[in-house]
């Protein structure tokens, strides 16, 4: 594996370091104006004292072999990863030509699709099973590449982060979970997350996962730790968790203001282990570059951002009357019985789960990019409590018909994600053996229901869900409840 230092890093590729990093300083400085002239932004968290490992993530991304999921403090992730400052701002300020979401989606929440940087929602970690999603995806179509997953340290107290590397590890995905420690979820300091000082080591029990410790306000380490992540989750199709330190220079966002949290201690401290400071003190240090290389660098960003913000402001707003697009897709429109009726007399009579079950098989032989996996789904000759896929395992084979582990979340969240991977792939979730279960997995329920929306029509999870409800069994509460007027 290649090693970064200071002393032996090409000159040509730390001038691209320092670059990015001071055009994504400078923007993350600036767009709190934006609100303040009323154009927008208004929903901003800084990410200065994340730079390292930001600028890492960024650098290690592939395009056309990987998937980014970045979160919303991920914005020099995403300038790193190749997206331009324009089209960071014209997220920001909720344009037309915004390449996630139109302008749809809240500020700070940069995506190109495209390219595989996905447009996630705000609910920090929810992400982290999406990529295991497309990981799995990656292992059966045999597709060289790595899923990245980032947020902080905070939201790996989520259920379904846990959800999401239990998954991993079970499955050898890869999957590299980066997690941005900067000590606080919002003013929630670490301390109150959870008992262990550094969050990934409350995972060192996992079989098949890596965990890999750096320092995140250093370029240098930040590099050689996601240059590591990758070649390993590549080399092993193991996943990996990437424990970055950070400081979080200043507050959580736009409407956190942290001086009622933090003292003048520590927000000195916090400033003077400014990442970007400190690598151009080495630069200088070492006689990598001298000050006139690096006031030329500086320069060439704040002319760049400036060109940036100039096209950016000049782009389109959305049209209001577009809000109504993309809020479902088409419905799908039947070859046979298009007027919604049939004659009871045509064909044969069968009992409803034995209907399923043939319609199923004549799925799974019509289209073979078509998946099915859930609660007690398949094991040996079982095929689930309702016999609904007795006999696809044996047919279709394990990979294709599986039973998920007992996490309602990881089962809905994995489909949206495995979707993603190419939009020829279907499938069916069994998300819960009874309606009744389904609860815990309402939120990756939601996150489905307006992903078509937020992408502006460019992503939508293929994925059918089927639930046993009613009271057939008259079982009460927990195997007869009639989910579908909360759905």
């Amino acid at each position: 594996m290649k090693k970064y230092n200071i002393k032996t890093t090409d000159v040509e590729l730390l001038k691209k370091w320092y670059y990015l990093m001071t055009l994504g300083r400078a923007l993350d400085e600036k767009a709190p104006a934006y609100l303040l002239q009323s154009l927008g932004w208004s929903f901003h968290a800084p990410y200065a004292g994340h730079d390292g490992i930001q600028l890492a993530i960024g650098q290690v991304f592939t395009k056309g072999e990987d998937f980014l999921f970045p979160y919303y403090r991920d914005m020099l992730t995403a300038l790193s990863a190749g997206m331009t400052a324009e089209e960071l701002i014209l997220n920001g300020i909720s344009k037309a030509t915004d390449p996630g979401s139109g302008g749809r989606h809240m500020s700070n929440h940069f995506a190109k699709p495209e390219w595989h940087i996905e447009n996630i929602s705000s609910a920090t970690g929810t992400h982290d099973l999406h990529a295991a999603g497309v990981a799995r995806a990656m292992v059966y179509y045999d597709h060289k590449g790595v899923v990245i997953t980032s947020h902080g340290e905070s939201a790996s107290s989520e259920g379904f982060v846990y959800e999401a590397v239990n998954g991993a590890s079970l499955e050898r995905l890869p999957v590299i979970f980066v997690w941005q420690d900067n000590g606080y979820g919002i003013s929630v300091p670490k301390k109150d997350q959870t008992a262990a000082r550094k969050v990934a080591d409350n995972f060192s029990g996992f079989k098949n996962l890596k965990i890999i410790h750096c320092n995140g306000k250093d370029v240098f380490d930040s590099m050689n730790a996601m240059t590591e992540a990758r070649e390993y989750a590549l080399l092993n199709r193991n996943p990996v968790i990437v424990h970055a330190n950070c400081v979080r220079i200043g507050s959580h966002s736009n409407s956190d203001k942290d001086t009622l949290y933090r003292d003048e201690n520590e927000l000195a401290y916090v400033k003077e282990a400014d990442p970007l400071l400190k690598f151009r003190r080495m630069l200088l240090r070492y006689k990598r570059l001298t000050e006139e290389d690096l006031k030329e660098i500086e320069e060439k960003a704040k002319k760049d951002l400036a060109a940036a913000n100039r096209k950016a402001l000049t782009a389109p707003d959305p049209d209001p009357k577009s809000i109504f697009n993309y809020v479902l897709p088409e419905p799908y429109e039947p070859e046979k019985y298009k007027d919604g009726t049939h004659r009871e007399t045509e064909g044969e009579k069968k009992f409803f789960v034995t209907a399923i079950n043939e319609t199923l098989k004549a799925e799974f032989r019509h289209n073979p990019n078509t998946f099915i996996w859930g609660q007690d789904v398949a094991n040996r000759d079982k095929g689930g409590v309702f016999n609904v896929t007795k006999g696809m395992q044996q047919e279709f084979g394990e990979a294709r018909v599986f039973s998920a582990p007992i996490a309602e979340d990881y089962i809905v969240g994995t489909a949206n994600g495995m979707s993603r991977f190419d939009p020829k792939i279907r499938v069916v979730i069994e998300g819960a053996e009874f309606a009744d279960y389904f609860w815990p997995a309402v939120e990756q329920y939601v996150e489905c229901t307006h992903e078509y929306w937020r992408s502006n029509g460019q992503f939508v999870p293929n994925v059918t869900l089927r639930l046993a409800s009613g009271g057939y069994i008259g079982g009460g509460l927990y195997h007869s409840q009639n989910l579908e007027g909360a759905l």
